[in-house]
């Protein structure tokens, strides 16, 4: 396994499905200069979803291959479908960039706050449940997709307090201008100019 330096920031953004938490990962890491080390699932790929970008989407036959050989740093099902992280990818985007982010839920969080320690830093991104009710039917999500991630939702909300760091998402610039900032000045130090 890649040996971590001690300056290396692995950034987990978590929190509920629909509160945005994917969109303001990829413009924080954007602004950052982040890369995002994408996660391998079995489930089929939503309407809006690519592969490679979203997730890497494989048949059970090839997780199951990766996952007998130990590649993964975690594997979690969810609803019958499973989602895991390379260690190698980690180590890989890592050395190219000394700081990356995944987006993941509590499960995955938990499993990679616990094999980096203080290394791994959890981001936890919400909003109140109308708001994401809101922005999955906008999204065009099914009503049993929203009912299947709405009775997630009061779980999900449980890990807040574990999170090192908290945005509730309810205006996307203003998240991303505060999440930018805290992020740069407790641990990255690109020194980000306001340009206002």
């Amino acid at each position: 396994m890649y040996e971590l330096k001690e300056h290396d920031v692995i950034f987990i953004f978590t929190g509920p499905n629909g509160a945005g938490r994917k969109t303001v990962a990829q413009m924080s890491g954007d602004t950052l200069g982040m890369k995002q080390v994408i996660s391998y699932t079995t489930r089929t790929p939503r309407s809006a979803e690519v592969d490679g970008q979203d997730y890497h989407f494989v048949t059970r036959d090839v997780f199951a291959e990766a996952q007998k050989n130990n590649e993964f740093i975690e594997v979690i099902e969810i609803d019958g479908n499973y989602y895991g992280v390379k260690g190698q990818d980690i180590a890989n985007t890592l050395h190219k960039h000394g700081a990356v982010y995944l987006i993941l839920n509590r499960f995955g969080a938990e499993a990679v706050k616990k094999l980096y320690d203080t290394n791994a830093v959890r981001i936890f991104i919400y909003a109140d449940k109308k708001t994401i009710l809101k922005r999955e039917e906008e999204r065009g999500d099914s009503p049993e997709l929203i009912e299947r991630y709405m009775s997630h939702f009061e779980e999900e909300m449980a890990y807040k307090d574990q999170c090192e760091h908290v945005f509730e998402n309810l205006d996307l610039a203003h998240t991303v201008f505060d999440l930018t900032k805290t992020l740069d000045d407790n641990y990255l130090h690109r020194n980000l100019v306001d340009k206002d």
